[in-house]
Formats: C-alpha cells, sequence, structure tokens
C-alpha cells in the first residue's frame, strides 16, 4: 500500500481509536502526527484504515484541530450503525466484504472515507457478529454468533454476581453488627448460596478447586487479600466454627450414617441372643474381662485366663458380628467403604452406627453377647501347645481400666501369670525377628473451652498385654484361614530397610530411628511373613466394631464354622482390599492432619519458648530434629561451621506457627 504525506490514516493504540496524518516514512515506518497533538513512528501493518483524504494545512495546530474533527466525526457516524440489524440482513450472502460495501448498505448511501473508518469502529467495538482482518470484514456463522452472546451473557452474569458476593462480604465484614447480621439472614439468597458453595469448595480444595479464581476474584473485590479470608468468612457466616476439620471434607468422609444405614441398624439390634443359644457354646459361666480405657464404649474384646491339666489356657473372645451383617446390605458396604473408625483428639467417627458398636454388640458387662472365642493353650514358656476356635456365648464378669488390671499385675493376682506369659510371647518373637518399637503414645486433650493438652504416655504392662493377646488371637485366626484354605486377606511386612538396633531395645531415639526404617505393609490375599511382628502368617479379627478387615476376616471363620464353607470368594476380597484400602488412607491422612493441627494450636502458646529436641538428621542446609514433647520431627537451618552429630540434645525455639494455615518454622534456641 503506498500512502502519501498529508494522508489521514486510523490505528489502534490501547483500545483506543487514533485518527493521524502521515508526516513522512522513515524506511519501513511512518511518522505520524495524531489527533492527541503526538507524533510516534508506526508501521503500516498497524493501519486498520487509510483515508484518500489529505490534510492541506501547514500548520500543526490547525492539522491537530481538523484530525480531532475527523475523529469525532467518526465517533458521531458510529453511533449511527446498527450492526446485528444490518448482520441478520448479510448473513446468508457472502462470507467476506469490503468496509465500503457493508458501510454502504449500514447507511444506505455512497459512502466517504469516514463513514467505512466509523463502520470499521463500530465492528472492533462489538467483535460479535463480524470480524475485522487485514481490510477485510467477515460476516460470522449463526453458531459463532450465539456462542459468543452465550459467553456474554455468563460474563455479564458473573460480574453482576461479583458485585453481588463482594457486597455482601464487605456487610458481613463490617464492624457495624446491624450489616453483620443483615448479611448472615441473606445466605439462603440463591446469589450467596452460590459463593458459599464456591468458597466452602475453595476452601477444602485450594487451588484445585474449580472456582478457585473467580473465588480469588471476589476477594480482591471485596479488598480481603488474607489467605485465610475464605475460611473465616464463613466463620462469621455461622457456617463453621473456628476447628472446622476440612480434611474430613477433602477425604470426602461421612460422619453421618444414611436412613438406610440407620434403619438395619436398628433391626440388629433387637435381634435376640437368646434365639441361637443353642448353636454356641455357652461360655457364660466362664469368668470373663475385658481391660479398656474407661472412656471406651466400643467393647469389641474380652479375656478369660485360667490353668487347665497343668496348661495355661487364654480365651480371647471377640464379639462375633459376623454373621449378622449380611454381604450386599447397606450396612456391609458402608463399613467396607469406611475401612476403620477414626479416631481423632476431639472427636470420633465410627465405622459402625454407635446403636450397635456401643450398645448391641458391645461386650458390656453383665450382658448376654455372642462371640467367636479362641482358646490358646499355653506351657509356662510361652510355647503353644494346641488351639481352637468356637461360636460362644459369654458374659462378661467384670470390666477393668488398664490401671486396675496394672495393679493386679504388681499384686501377684493371677493376672501377674498372665503378664509373664505374654512376656514370653513377645520374647519368642523378637528371637524370630520382630521389632516391638515401644514409643511413648502422644496424647491430646481438649476441653470444652477449645483449650489444648499434650502429653506423651507411656506404654503401662496392661496395655501391652492387651496387645500381645490380640496379636496372638490374630496369629490363630490367620493360622486356621491357611490350615483350611480359606480365602483370606493376611496382612505382612518386608523387612526393615536397614535394622540398626535389636527388638527388646528401650531407648526412645534408637527406636524412633528405627521406626523411620520399617517397611510399609501389605495386605494380600496370599500368606505371607511379618517381620515387624517375627510372625510367618497374620491377618487381624480382634477389632470387628472397628476395623473393616476384622469384619470380613470373622465372617469368614464364623461362615465356615457355621456353614463349612467360606462365606467371600478370593475375588471377592481382591475387590474389598481396595475399598478397604481406599477407607485406610483417607483415614490415616486425616488422622496425621488433625493431630498435627492441635498439636499446632498448642505450639502456639509456646512460642520463642525453648524447647528441648535431639537431631534426627544432617544436611548441607537443614537439620531435622525431635521435639521431645511432641515427637514432632522439624527443620532447622545449618549453621556454617558447625558440627552435628546425631542424637545430640539441642534446645530449638518456635519461630512462626500457625495451625489453621498449617505453618511451623523453627529456629536455634536462645
Amino acid at each position: 500500500m503506498k500512502i502519501s504525506t498529508s494522508q489521514v490514516v486510523e490505528f489502534l493504540e490501547d483500545q483506543r481509536f487514533i485518527c493521524a496524518q502521515c508526516i513522512a516514512k522513515k524506511g519501513a515506518r511512518y511518522h505520524l502526527l495524531t489527533h492527541l497533538g503526538r507524533e510516534i513512528n508506526l508501521a503500516s501493518s498497524r493501519f486498520i484504515h487509510v483515508s484518500t483524504r489529505q490534510l492541506s494545512a501547514k500548520a500543526r495546530d490547525i492539522r491537530i484541530k481538523k484530525l480531532y474533527e475527523i475523529f469525532a466525526r467518526r465517533e458521531a457516524l458510529k453511533e449511527k450503525i446498527n450492526i446485528p440489524e444490518l448482520w441478520e440482513l448479510v448473513q446468508d450472502e457472502q462470507a467476506l466484504w469490503s468496509p465500503a460495501k457493508l458501510a454502504e448498505l449500514a447507511f444506505e448511501q455512497t459512502v466517504e472515507p469516514d463513514h467505512e473508518a466509523a463502520f470499521i469502529r463500530a465492528v472492533i467495538d462489538d467483535h460479535t457478529y463480524f470480524k475485522f482482518r487485514e481490510g477485510m470484514i467477515k460476516v460470522q456463522s449463526p453458531e459463532a454468533v450465539k456462542r459468543i452472546l452465550d459467553q456474554r451473557a455468563r460474563e455479564a452474569e458473573r460480574f453482576a454476581q461479583l458485585i453481588r458476593g463482594s457486597q455482601w462480604l464487605e456487610k458481613l465484614w463490617s464492624d457495624n453488627p446491624l450489616k453483620k447480621e443483615k448479611a448472615v439472614k441473606e445466605l439462603d439468597d440463591p446469589d450467596i448460596s452460590f459463593w458459599i458453595s464456591n468458597i466452602k469448595d475453595f476452601c477444602i480444595h485450594g487451588d484445585e478447586s474449580e472456582q478457585a479464581v473467580l473465588v480469588r476474584e471476589l476477594f480482591r473485590q471485596a479488598g480481603l487479600s488474607s489467605a485465610t479470608a475464605p475460611f473465616f468468612t464463613l466463620i462469621k457466616a455461622e457456617i463453621w466454627d473456628e476447628e472446622e476439620n476440612l480434611e474430613l471434607f477433602r477425604y470426602e468422609i461421612d460422619t453421618e450414617f444414611s436412613k438406610a444405614i440407620i434403619q438395619q441398624a436398628e433391626a440388629l439390634a433387637e435381634f435376640s441372643v437368646d434365639a441361637i443359644k443353642e448353636d454356641r457354646e455357652d461360655l457364660t459361666g466362664l469368668h470373663t474381662f475385658t481391660i479398656d480405657g474407661p472412656e471406651s464404649l466400643d467393647l469389641d474384646d474380652a479375656l478369660s485366663f485360667r490353668e487347665v491339666n497343668n496348661e495355661w489356657e487364654i480365651g480371647i473372645h471377640i464379639t462375633d458380628i459376623g454373621l449378622q451383617i449380611e454381604r450386599d446390605t447397606p450396612l456391609f458396604k458402608d463399613a467396607i467403604q469406611r475401612g476403620t473408625t477414626i479416631y481423632l483428639p476431639d472427636r470420633k467417627i465410627s465405622m459402625l452406627p454407635e446403636i450397635l458398636s456401643q450398645g448391641a454388640w458391645s461386650l458390656e458387662m453383665g450382658k448376654d453377647r455372642r462371640a467367636l472365642s479362641s482358646f490358646i493353650y499355653l506351657d509356662q514358656k510361652g510355647n503353644i501347645l494346641s488351639q481352637r476356635i468356637v461360636h460362644s456365648v459369654i458374659n462378661v464378669h467384670e470390666r477393668l481400666t488398664y490401671d486396675d488390671a496394672e495393679a493386679r499385675i504388681v499384686e501377684g493376682h493371677p493376672f501377674h501369670t498372665l503378664y509373664e506369659l505374654c512376656v514370653a510371647r513377645q520374647t519368642r518373637r523378637i528371637e524370630d525377628g520382630a521389632l516391638p518399637l515401644p514409643i511413648p503414645e502422644l496424647v491430646i486433650q481438649i476441653d470444652e473451652a477449645g483449650d489444648v493438652e499434650v502429653e506423651l504416655s507411656q506404654p503401662g504392662p496392661a496395655r501391652f498385654l492387651i496387645a500381645e493377646c490380640m496379636i496372638l488371637a490374630n496369629l490363630i485366626a490367620a493360622q486356621f484361614l491357611k490350615n483350611h484354605a480359606i480365602p483370606a486377606l493376611y496382612r505382612s511386612q518386608p523387612p526393615p530397610r536397614d535394622r540398626i538396633i535389636s527388638g527388646n531395645e528401650t531407648d526412645l531415639l534408637a527406636n524412633f530411628r528405627q521406626r523411620r526404617l520399617i517397611s510399609k505393609g501389605n495386605l494380600g490375599t496370599e500368606p505371607d511373613i511379618h517381620h515387624g511382628l517375627g510372625l510367618d502368617v497374620y491377618t487381624t479379627i480382634t477389632s470387628p466394631l472397628r476395623r473393616g478387615l476384622d469384619l470380613l476376616m470373622q465372617q469368614q471363620i464364623t461362615y465356615m464354622l457355621a456353614k463349612g464353607k467360606p462365606l467371600h470368594t478370593k475375588e471377592d476380597l481382591i475387590k474389598f482390599a481396595i475399598y478397604l484400602q481406599q477407607g485406610l488412607n483417607a483415614a490415616s491422612a486425616v488422622r496425621q492432619a488433625r493431630t498435627r493441627y492441635w498439636l499446632l494450636k498448642h505450639m502456639e502458646k509456646r512460642k520463642d519458648a525453648p524447647l528441648d529436641a535431639w537431631i534426627l538428621d544432617t544436611g548441607p542446609h537443614k537439620i531435622l530434629a525431635v521435639l521431645s514433647d511432641y515427637l514432632l520431627i522439624v527443620e532447622l537451618p545449618a549453621i556454617p561451621g558447625q558440627r552435628y552429630s546425631w542424637d545430640q540434645q539441642i534446645k530449638v525455639r518456635i519461630k512462626k506457627v500457625n495451625a489453621r494455615e498449617n505453618i511451623l518454622k523453627m529456629d536455634w534456641g536462645h
């Protein structure tokens, strides 16, 4: 295109139309004087219209004035153009038009350069019905127009939602209690419900939320820049409380049971023990007892202990619920999907409805209960001489706490003999490679005011006794399943990645370091060695009220005893194992996150206070240490020139901590 000096051109700059006169050509660029009085150099490819009109005046201010008049005239002409109406007229004709031809149709007259330029402006401003490309105008298809109009409507709706939402946020966050009260009353408004839903999702999933960008824009519009503003918005709206457990939402863990499950549980709770006593061994006269914490209500195991024919008989009696929960029922499916009862510092989420787990199926003292009883006969050294598993009915004679049981162990009661047999059993397992790794239990307590207390509780002899008896019962169950070729799910564990201690080590630091080297356990249909327990075969059966695996394995054994065949096939168990593992993984993640949350809440009160720790690992830039009061691994910056050693006792301090944001930064103590 040849453009002469004094010719009028038009171009876009920052989405604004600019009229200009060509003053001179400098190489491939033109030197221009704009209607705004600026002089610039521009390539001709930037021009959207070149007029045949030339400006003859020589005075600069006069030329600027005339350029501005051209600009204003074109703006006025643009306002007279009805783009949608013209599109309706030409959409079924040719696809490409010259600006001059369409301008003639738009103005219904012979057009001049200003009409052409005005039409190009109208097309560019509208960018819906026509597209301006390389000097020509393309007619958009009806489908393209509809798509653009729909998108524009959505954008308009989105903008209106943003304005409505930001206004609501401003009221909710206002210091004026009347405004805040009004905002809370608007929660049922569809526009506000839309935002509440998306703010929740953003709090739960963060940047993975589908509406993350939209929610961020909402809070930017409202002038709320804090990372925690979305969460505290839901607190101010009285939807969540300050200690809300977002992990439950993140892992989609149901905290309630469906109506169908509750109805099934209520029906099962009414079923009488007396109706099936004739098919079970009556052990109600056998002295049985439970040992649990005083707060425990879901009691699924009881013990008996006596001398029979110069042998020690340990009876481990597990509440027998296997035949009562029919497969493919709502209760069964839900229990397998949940996988486990989840114990958190501030709440418990049961695998089974409490009407069963804490009522009808709990081994309450003085009440007849169905049981699956394992009797193991030992010599004085803890060697297993024989064993049997039977369906039974028991009646628990005593409910003991751990403190009660420990007092009897110390007194030389028969409990002391049982304890010694358990020690002998563990010793044999250690000889076979077991690594008990006794490490204090982290106990977190939250009172009604939300205050957090943390302490480390050393496992006492009563807990050890119960643990060893349960390991024994689980071993006997696994052997029964294996010996009778019953399809089963077995727990196994490869050897540790490195073994740095003997199994009877009691030093906390050594056990903690060894625990980090333990291999991940497996769940499979083939029996294999469990190196951590020092056993050649293992499963779990002792907690059917609280663990899905135990429920399944109990069903396999009870069905074999009652019907002479297993209830589930190997293929069934492979399918169930997938659900179990998903439930266990989710429960573990929630438990870890919630425990850390409450630990950080406790640590918020100890900011800058000196804390005891020991060094776990060293690197060129950072040190891993374990906080002695929390058994929590933290990072510290390595100090240049300083030498460190494993297990070295050190002092550290909390530099920054925020439980809600999961922030913990440590520094060396003063």
